[in-house]
């Protein structure tokens, strides 16, 4: 009811706005040209003049429909984009001239209206509309803050709320932590000494899901991360073939960077889940500035390089695990990452960047 009413007060101003700013722009010029002639108010017979009232309407929505998908532009662009007020208004500059020039020219032609005084009416006629038409961009490009901040107010009451229900479902998923160390540390000791495999299993996932659970909230080093991505490669390589493959670049020196953690672990679970083929996994995580980026590529089988590769990778992006980072991601880096994923016929692939 109440996002009814919003669209009753809005869409009329949003529709006839620029037929209002038509109008008025005319008047001016009339006004201008006409009294200070000492000419009578729209003197020269009503026809000619309506005539170029409606071409003054006219002009303003086709004006007002380039700005409004301009604007729409500049301000879904990324927010490290930072829009240029001056080459934005010397754009406006440009079109206004560009579309009202001709447009009198054309008119004045064809007898729709009357130019009395050639040039110098011309040059009046610009020097009216730029300032009056500049203007009227600083309203529409205020409409589009405002819009833009109502929707960063939106996006963060969601964000909130996305908040909560993560930290609802990571309390849950904490119910009884001490309980599972517990039930490990007994297999732990029930399996026989000689079967040293199996003990350092047990000992490694016990420590993977000890950073799991209780380094989720708060910053990490990056060297306490890498541990546990290698850990986690290393217990994966384990339940796998013989024949699996996995090559890593990952920079050394992470001096000083710090991150949210488990954010590359989904990634890397999938490509183990996916692997098939040449059973080979390709990881690269690099630090470049201010930006971590992270990359994955997982070979598949023959019988997907034959059939459409698009249900694995519809399967792998709409995975709990990968659906938990976006959200994650959003949470801790909003506005400050990016994630891809790709498919072909060889190979599945993605890539995260943060911003850090």
């Amino acid at each position: 009811m109440i996002a009814s009413i919003s669209k009753l007060r809005v869409n009329p101003i949003y529709y006839l706005g620029p037929a209002l700013w038509g109008i008025a722009s005319f008047n001016i010029l009339r006004v201008v040209t006409d009294l200070t002639k000492k000419d009578e108010f729209w003197s020269g017979g009503i026809k000619i003049h309506s005539v170029g009232l409606l071409i003054s309407v006219i002009f303003c929505y086709v004006i007002t429909v380039l700005w409004r998908r301009r604007l729409d532009r500049i301000f879904d662009a990324k927010p490290s984009i930072a829009p240029n007020v001056q080459v934005e208004y010397m754009m406006a500059i440009v079109q206004i001239i560009g579309i009202l020039n001709p447009t009198v020219f054309v008119a004045e032609h064809f007898g729709w209206i009357y130019m009395g005084d050639g040039y110098i009416d011309y040059i009046l006629v610009n020097a009216i509309y730029i300032p009056l038409f500049l203007l009227y961009y600083m309203f529409l490009r205020n409409e589009h803050i405002d819009k833009n901040m109502a929707n960063n107010r939106i996006y963060v009451e969601k964000i909130k709320a996305d908040k909560l229900n993560t930290e609802l479902q990571l309390l849950k998923s904490q119910y009884h932590p001490h309980f599972l160390f517990n039930a490990l540390n007994t297999v732990y000791f029930q399996i026989d000494e000689s079967n040293t495999l199996a003990k350092k299993s047990v000992e490694q996932l016990s420590e993977l899901l000890r950073y799991q659970i209780y380094n989720v909230d708060e910053k990490v080093c990056m060297e306490q991360e890498l541990a546990f991505l290698k850990s986690y490669i290393a217990f994966q390589q384990q339940r796998l073939t013989e024949r699996l493959n996995v090559s890593t670049d990952i920079d050394e020196d992470w001096t000083g960077v710090t991150i949210f953690p488990l954010l590359f672990q989904p990634l890397i679970e999938n490509a183990f889940k996916y692997v098939r083929g040449q059973y080979e996994i390709d990881i690269r995580l690099k630090h470049h500035g201010e930006k971590i980026y992270f990359s994955i590529t997982n070979s598949l089988s023959e019988y997907h390089a034959v059939k459409s590769i698009t249900p694995i990778a519809e399967n792998v992006d709409s995975g709990a695990g990968l659906s938990n980072l976006k959200k994650r991601l959003a949470l801790v880096y909003p506005q400050r990452h990016t994630l891809n994923t790709q498919a072909d016929t060889k190979c599945f692939s993605a890539e995260l960047v943060i911003y850090i």
